[in-house]
């Protein structure tokens, strides 16, 4: 019971929150040698990379616990804003693959869009969305 509280006071707690963890955050594209990802030094022991996208304006690294988000921010001094959520406060998502292909992830966090440049395979990701939805 007491984990279903903490649960529901979080879940309040955000959704009162005056912003939202990562309102929207270009991603790049993929990147095949994962180790290559600027994210992989943010991982914690016994935290596995599944999948990493990567480009100028941010960056996102889909792990075995985590979901990590880099965007680029500042107007005059560009640096990267990094945040993370937990993959299993993830309850549902969306992609649309248009010219961009947008991935929207909804939670406990709130909205996530992460833009992936042209070329993307929407498909990447299924397995790991399956994976993280079922267990939840």
């Amino acid at each position: 019971m007491a984990t279903v509280a903490t649960n529901a006071a979080l879940t309040a707690a955000v959704a009162s929150s005056p912003y939202t963890l990562v309102g929207a955050a270009m991603v790049g594209r993929e990147i095949e040698n994962i180790e290559d990802s600027q994210l992989m030094g943010l991982l914690v022991t016994g935290e596995e990379p599944i999948f990493a996208a990567g480009g100028e304006d941010g960056a996102v690294l889909f792990t075995s616990t985590r979901v990590i988000v880099a965007e680029q921010s500042g107007i005059i001094s560009k640096r990267l804003a990094v945040k993370a959520f937990r993959r299993n406060a993830i309850v549902s998502y969306a992609i649309d693959p248009d010219k961009l292909t947008n991935l929207t992830l909804f939670g406990a966090f709130g909205q996530v869009n992460l833009y992936f440049e042209t070329g993307f395979d929407p498909m990447l990701l299924s397995q790991w969305l399956g994976e993280t939805l079922g267990s939840n």
